[in-house]
């Protein structure tokens, strides 16, 4: 049990410090020189931009709480964790990003850090065999 809770506690601390990291560098470095952009709307490209990377990291996230939990639990839970991520996003916005996209980036991740980890453990196949 210590261990499941270690490989999602690693797992969402993981997560947590490249996705500040990112927003932070974006924020500062990337989306600074567009001009006539307010920085409390962010523009559709940091949108599409940040969505991605929280996707790859969900799945570093998802791959690193199997990979330490060893058991199907460790990215059941860390999913279930990111859920909850989503509701306290969805509750606290501040209206920087539109509401679907407070919602939706939680809950693709969510998804994607329980497929990825099931996958690192073989519970998913690659490819249903062909039936003739």
């Amino acid at each position: 049990m210590l261990r499941l809770t270690l490989a999602v506690a690693a797992a969402f601390l993981t997560m947590s410090v490249l996705a500040i990291a990112t927003q932070v560098l974006m924020v500062r470095y990337v989306f600074t020189n567009v001009p006539g952009v307010d920085l409390g709307l962010r523009p559709p490209a940091y949108l599409l931009a940040y969505g991605v990377t929280r996707l790859v990291f969900a799945v570093i996230g998802g791959c690193m709480s199997a990979a330490i939990g060893k058991k199907y639990e460790a990215p059941t839970i860390l999913g279930a964790l990111l859920l909850g991520t989503a509701i306290g996003d969805l509750a606290m916005n501040r209206g920087s990003e539109p509401r679907w996209y407070a919602a939706l980036v939680p809950l693709a991740g969510a998804v994607v850090a329980t497929i990825a980890g099931y996958r690192w453990l073989g519970r998913l196949p690659e490819s249903a065999p062909r039936k003739r």
